[in-house]
């Protein structure tokens, strides 16, 4: 039997990275067993990185209409826009809770249930972040007789991305956060964490209303690969993905490049970095402040089969969660699932008790290692040197796009059964 889902999501293709990735991907997989989706989004197209080959992965029948957002690059008193990513994320945090794409909300809204009068549905999808969608998906729940499903792509309040410029503005978050959670009927979370967080903190909580369904890749990404090989005797060291001031500072990582460097300067010289990606932060001035000028190589940010080929080519790969924000236990960051596939071992430099680690741990696909370690993160990059290492990760099965469709459409037909 078809099946007919209402999509609400902020992100899409054109439009790049983690997130778009997995709705694109869930919709491209589940078109193939029946269902036919109508997806409402966004117009904006001014602070995302485009990646328009993800246009392709969408099947010709989904249906997708654009909402005017009428937002834009935030400006100055004077009308300057303002370029700086953390002042631009502070200000933004200070002035709108949860985020200012709430502006978006009445105009969604109306598209909303302007469609499901119009026409027959089964289901509705919301996709956060932008976290202001579940009071969306709240006031859904109330009042439609279908099934509203929120999928939180991301932790909310606990996502130590997330800026509070106060307490209090935490507390607000909170609130609006768990008032809207208890609302909604059905839920799907990329972390286990999450669920967690949602049973300990609303009194009647149901979990077995919600779904753990992770981040993932896409096999089909990887059957005509291209990897640029660097076959010049150096260790390349990849990472895929935005650095931010907060959160994954490369500054340690810097420290214990330069460390090796120091102590023998023949193999520090042959370590070289690679980021693929946005950065908030100046690596060159970084760079040279490390005396690693020349080794850390800002390649920019890639469409994603592109990406993929240059990861490929490295001898090994990496992430950062900074330990010095206690949330940082409850995320994963979506690029490291296409490092399982790629199968180079893999340096995760994350708290040893959090979610990141434990993936890494159960896979078998790398080293974990304190954020902060710079010792010890110098030590293992010269064992890298010395002798690169071989990995099989395993048990990676589950994280592949596909058997995670299948996982989305069962959870859905139960959300749709249930009545």
């Amino acid at each position: 039997m078809d099946r007919r889902c209402l999509v609400v999501s902020y992100y899409f293709p054109p439009l790049g990275g983690g997130g778009v990735q997995r709705i694109t991907k869930f919709i491209k997989y589940a078109a193939r067993s029946g269902w036919r989706f109508t997806v409402l989004t966004a117009d904006e197209q001014t602070n995302i990185a485009p990646d328009p080959s993800l246009l392709k992965e969408i099947p010709e029948d989904v249906q997708v209409v654009r909402v005017e957002s009428g937002l834009g690059l935030p400006k100055t008193g004077s009308g300057r826009i303002i370029r700086s990513g953390f002042l631009r994320r502070w200000l933004s945090a200070a002035l709108f809770i949860p985020d200012i794409r709430k502006k978006w909300l009445p105009a969604v809204e109306r598209a909303v249930r302007e469609e499901l009068r119009k026409n027959d549905y089964h289901c509705v999808l919301v996709s956060i972040p932008p976290y202001s969608l579940a009071v969306l998906a709240a006031r859904l729940s109330e009042d439609t007789d279908i099934p509203v499903i929120l999928d939180m792509r991301d932790p909310w309040t606990q996502n130590p991305y997330k800026l509070h410029p106060t307490r209090w503005h935490y507390r607000r978050d909170l609130e609006i956060e768990l008032n809207a959670v208890a609302k909604v009927g059905w839920g799907v979370s990329a972390y286990r964490r999450t669920i967690q967080f949602y049973r300990d903190n609303i009194p009647g909580f149901n979990p077995d209303r919600w779904a753990w369904i992770p981040n993932g890749f896409d096999e089909e990404d990887f059957r005509e690969l291209k990897p640029e090989i660097h076959d010049d005797g150096r260790f390349h060291l990849g990472f895929s993905g935005t650095f931010y001031s907060h959160g994954n500072h490369p500054k340690f990582l810097f420290a214990a490049m330069a460390k090796i460097k120091k102590r023998d300067p023949r193999l520090g010289a042959r370590l070289y970095f690679h980021h693929l990606g946005v950065s908030h932060i100046d690596l060159t001035k970084l760079a040279k402040k490390y005396d690693l000028t020349g080794q850390v190589i800002s390649e920019g940010y890639w469409p994603h089969r592109q990406a993929l080929n240059k990861l490929a080519g490295m001898n090994g790969l990496c992430f950062i969660l900074s330990d010095r924000d206690p949330r940082s236990v409850n995320t994963v960051g979506g690029k490291v699932y296409e490092y399982l596939r790629l199968g180079k071992p893999i340096l995760a430099m994350v708290p040893p008790n959090g979610e990141a680690a434990e993936l890494i741990g159960e896979t078998r696909s790398g080293r974990v290692v304190a954020p902060t370690d710079v010792a010890r993160i110098a030590s293992l990059l010269t064992e890298w040197l010395t002798k690169p290492p071989e990995v099989t990760p395993r048990n990676i099965t589950q994280y592949s796009r596909e058997f995670q469709a299948k996982q989305w459409i069962q959870f859905l037909e139960r959300a749709i059964q249930s009545g």
